[in-house]
């Protein structure tokens, strides 16, 4: 699940793991896919990102090398 506020977006996925970790990231490679098209392409993450048991929750920008 992705919701969008502005420039920011909200992710929830699920995970198989049961372990808490909390990671700060400026470059975190993501695969995104544009809203008009099935293409899929790689991006960077730039934001929060919280492991809780069997939940991965991460908020921040996605942004694009030229």
């Amino acid at each position: 699940m992705t919701k969008g506020f502005g420039e920011y977006f909200l992710t929830l996925n699920f995970r198989n793991g049961v372990g808490f970790d909390l990671e700060f990231t400026d470059s975190r490679a993501v695969w995104i896919s544009v809203a008009d098209s099935d293409e899929i392409s790689a991006s960077s993450f730039e934001g929060v990102v919280i492991l809780a048991p069997f939940l991965i929750l991460t908020f921040g920008k996605l942004w694009m090398e030229d």
